[in-house]
């Protein structure tokens, strides 16, 4: 495929933050001062391609209703035992689940290459949900234009937005008035950005181009005080700590002292009001198995689902163990290619790739093109099989998400269900989770190694699950014994330097309250973060949207981790 519909690839490239140097306005209509201050408008927006979802009736469906602006589109069901589904060849397609005593249907809506959950009520003799709008990059995507005047009163200008830090791709060279016409020269001629001034309205047209076209939008001054967004948190009032709000009676709170973490630690968060700590998402942590810190920026709240990227490579390790569970012949010693029959691969060291391979990113298969995969093929397992072998299976560790995404085939063959609503029924429902968004590929495969949607609180539960050796609320999701070999050092890893790495988790060593503590690790592009602290019963978890942009997407998380957050366990 040329475009990856609706995923977040094409849209790494859309907006870009941009410093703007000098700026001569000599010819300019209107007092410079005019613009001094900070301008915001809504640059891109995501709709719902539907509505809601309708299957009736209540007690024995057979029928869906797809409904978008009053318009019902309908599908027969399928349906074997508890499970129903529809699909069609464009490849929108329905999964759901029945609960023993049939009063509760849950279920998943893949469409335009994303699974989402869908939250069924019944109402009369159906079942309704709400479809909601995708989160993906350009979702509630706000610019921000902050004009202001050097020492030496030039007019200088800086481009961000509420979503992502966006530095790296390029800087405007000068900005010229002429009259109410503002022109910035920019080193990428792929784009292009312009703005028209009406002094009389005190009001703002930005235009912005690229590839794809020219939007124009509208710019509203903000107020000092109205900087949410733009700034990690408004500058409004000084930080006052509170004890979280538990999510649900499964997660417990406390205070930090009440867990022996000194106050001390929320001494970053009054520095959140300027640009030190940039797109800082949120910041929550736990200790002694209880909520104590849960904190959100840039506007972010508890609600919005966040991108963790590769962290949730470490999430589809535990759905591995999941499945191990639900079928005994699963092993990590099982051929890879015993789960793709219908690839004809004769490749005698490719036989010998194994699940554990896939697991300590180890399949000596050449690394990929993530991009060239999703943006120019179909098929991603089938791409990635058909590359050339470059070590010996099990011998050089490598990161690939192409190589931890084949195992996306040997779960759903073995558990015989559909990725997305497995890891929905089997992983997330059981630990209260019940928002997500997963990727799956044009063939209609989940995808394993990134991409996946989920609210931060949530993403904390994986830590907590993890430090429970793989039970939640008294039940043992996942085996004890996977959760001690996932975190087992089987391979050298090469990022950080000198850590190991066990099945898809980071394992390193952090100087904590100064002693040198073990620790199991989840990273993702941008500053997803899970750190666990098994020592001392602690989580970590950081979201962020400094994508693509290194040192900073580490630097800067880092940085408050190791000021702050650790320093202060007592």
């Amino acid at each position: 495929m040329k475009t990856l519909t609706m995923n977040v690839k094409p849209f790494l490239a859309l907006l870009l933050p941009v410093v703007l140097s000098c700026c001569s306005a000599e010819n300019s209509n209107f007092q410079t001062d005019e613009l001094i201050g900070v301008w915001s408008g809504l640059l891109f927006q995501t709709e719902a391609k539907f509505d809601s979802l309708i299957i009736l009736p209540a007690n024995n469906p057979t029928e869906a209703r797809l409904y978008k602006n009053s318009e019902k589109t309908a599908y027969p069901i399928l349906r074997k035992g508890e499970n129903l589904n529809f699909k069609d060849s464009s490849g929108l397609r329905f999964d759901a689940f029945l609960s023993d005593d049939h009063k509760i249907l849950s279920g998943v809506l893949t469409h335009d290459l994303w699974a989402q959950d869908l939250n069924f009520e019944k109402k009369g003799d159906a079942w309704v949900s709400k479809v909601y709008k995708p989160e993906i990059i350009d979702t509630d995507y706000i610019v921000y234009l902050e004009f202001y005047k050097d020492s030496d009163e030039n007019v200088q200008a800086y481009i961000q937005s509420n979503k992502e830090n966006r530095e790296l791709h390029f800087t405007i060279e000068e900005v010229l008035i002429e009259k109410n016409n503002i022109d910035f020269r920019i080193t990428n001629d792929r784009f292009g950005i312009s703005a028209v001034y009406h002094s009389g309205k005190k009001n703002m047209v930005l235009t912005y181009g690229n590839a794809g076209g020219k939007r124009k939008i509208q710019l509203r001054k903000l107020q000092a005080d109205a900087l949410e967004g733009y700034l990690p948190r408004s500058p409004k009032e000084k930080y006052r700590y509170k004890i979280p709000k538990a999510p649900d009676s499964s997660m417990q709170t406390a205070s930090l002292e009440d867990v022996g973490i000194d106050m001390s630690l929320v001494g970053f968060m009054d520095k959140m009001t300027g640009n030190e700590y940039k797109h800082i998402h949120s910041i929550i942590i736990t200790k002694n198995k209880k909520l104590v810190f849960e904190e959100y920026f840039h506007g972010y709240d508890r609600e919005y689902l966040h991108d963790i990227r590769s962290a949730f490579k470490s999430i589809a390790s535990l759905a591995l163990g999941r499945a191990m569970m639900k079928n005994e012949e699963l092993k990590v010693e099982n051929a890879i290619l015993d789960y793709y029959p219908d690839y004809k691969i004769n490749d005698t060291q490719k036989k010998k790739i194994t699940v554990y391979h896939s697991l300590t990113m180890s399949t000596g298969i050449k690394p990929e093109d993530e991009d060239k995969m999703q943006w120019e093929h179909n098929d991603w397992v089938g791409y990635k099989l058909n590359l050339p072998m470059k070590h010996e299976p099990g011998k050089i560790f490598e990161y690939s998400s192409g190589g931890s995404n084949l195992l996306t085939g040997v779960i759903e063959k073995s558990v015989d269900t559909y990725l997305p609503l497995f890891i929905y029924e089997e992983l997330l429902l059981p630990m209260g989770i019940n928002k997500f968004q997963m990727l799956t590929s044009p063939q209609g495969r989940g995808y394993l190694a990134g991409s996946f949607f989920l609210r931060p609180i949530d993403f904390t539960r994986f830590g907590l699950l993890m430090l429970n050796n793989g039970k939640w609320n008294g039940k043992q999701l996942i085996a004890e014994s996977w959760i001690e070999e996932s975190v087992k050092s089987h391979i050298k890893g090469n990022w950080p330097k000198n850590s190991g790495y066990g099945y898809l988790w980071r394992l390193w060593e952090r100087e904590i309250g100064g002693k040198k503590m073990k620790t199991v690790e989840a990273w993702g592009n941008g500053g997803q973060f899970l750190i666990i602290i098994p020592e001392i019963e602690m989580t970590i978890t950081i979201t962020g949207g400094n994508y693509n942009l290194f040192p900073d997407m580490e630097e800067i998380p880092f940085s408050i981790l190791d000021k702050y957050l650790l320093p202060a366990v007592k």
